[in-house]
């Protein structure tokens, strides 16, 4: 159930409708000045906003329709009464993406990268406060805990059907404070290089959000009980498989400009073997847990620690590709000279 915040004649605002917005504004402000900080065009910045807005509700609204269309008459209902219903924070991402990609093949956006930096910063600040919608509905949860356990860990909710209250594990804040520390850690990362007058490779900081975020969520997701699926496998979450595209892309974005950097070598392979291992772990873990509910704790602290460690070894992979590139011998004749 929503919780009113306003009644005006037939009209109700809702809690949950107030944060999201609160978040959006929010995430909008923070780009905006890390933009035009950035020397971005203020006239570019005018279009990509509400072009970005436009293009996120429908998107996330169009994936949600998908995932979720017993919710909906129709998916022309779907798009155009917005009065009901739900969105998928997945379009908003992708919405962002696409749109910034679109401004840069007209020329509008000069510095591609730079924008998903000042994207990826903005955005994570916008779902930490966004997921706070959640204390005013029953979404974003996931098992029951004992009621011991609380804040911020679980939240009651009150079941739909019984009419009791269940404390459940509050999803929605270990999302928040797990995006927090991301964004935390990545602004830290930022001003230590700025005072050590280093530059940040454009495009790095947003390869790095989206690989510990992607981590982050194909944990989070999986104790939700209310993830979205395919239509085709009522078992696969859409969540989980953007969340595992998002770790990938950056993994084989900073493998290739190691192997660049240095020129294949037999340690790469090791780092390579480990992070599959990770991954099979991971993965297996998942499978575990969907028949093993009651071994909850075990396979998910075992599916994060695998995460972190593949985190860690695509930051290491980063950092290789970074390094001081070896010079190159110098032939024997041209020393002599």
């Amino acid at each position: 159930m929503e919780k009113i915040a306003f009644i005006s004649g037939g009209t109700f605002i809702y809690w949950s409708s107030i944060i999201l917005t609160l978040a959006a504004v929010t995430a909008i402000t923070i780009f905006a000045a890390m933009y035009l900080f950035k020397n971005g065009s203020g006239v570019t910045l005018a279009v990509m906003i509400p072009l970005a807005m436009v293009a996120s509700i429908i998107l996330s609204r169009l994936i949600h329709w998908y995932c979720r269309s017993d919710a909906y008459e129709s998916m022309q209902g779907a798009l155009t009464d917005y009065t009901r219903g739900g969105y998928a924070l997945m379009g908003v991402f992708i919405a962002c993406i696409a749109v910034a990609a679109l401004l840069r093949l007209i020329r509008a956006v000069r510095n591609l990268p730079a924008v998903y930096d000042c994207m990826a910063i903005a955005g994570g600040i916008g779902i930490c406060v966004g997921r706070m919608a959640s204390f005013f509905n029953s979404s974003d949860r996931g098992m029951i805990l004992p009621e011991t356990v609380g804040l911020p860990f679980a939240y009651p909710v009150v079941n739909a059907v019984s009419g009791v209250a269940e404390n459940r594990l509050a999803t929605f804040m270990i999302q928040a404070m797990v995006t927090a520390v991301i964004v935390g850690l990545l602004i830290l990362y930022m001003l230590i290089k700025k005072i050590a007058k280093k530059e940040v490779k454009d495009g790095d900081v947003a390869l790095m959000f989206l690989l510990a975020y992607g981590a982050s969520q194909i944990v989070c997701d999986s104790t939700r009980y209310d993830s979205l699926f395919l239509r085709s496998n009522g078992f696969i979450s859409v969540v989980q498989i953007l969340g595992l595209v998002a770790l990938v892309v950056p993994l084989i974005v900073f493998a290739v400009r190691m192997v660049k950097n240095s020129g294949l070598k037999g340690y790469h392979f090791v780092i390579w073997l480990a992070i599959a291992g990770m991954m099979g772990l991971a993965g297996y873990m998942e499978y575990y847990v969907q028949r093993h509910g009651n071994e909850a704790a075990f396979a998910y602290t075992t599916m994060t620690a695998a995460l972190i460690v593949i985190v860690i070894l695509t930051l290491l992979m980063r950092a290789l590709g970074l390094s001081r590139k070896l010079k190159k011998p110098v032939p024997e004749a041209a020393a002599a000279e």
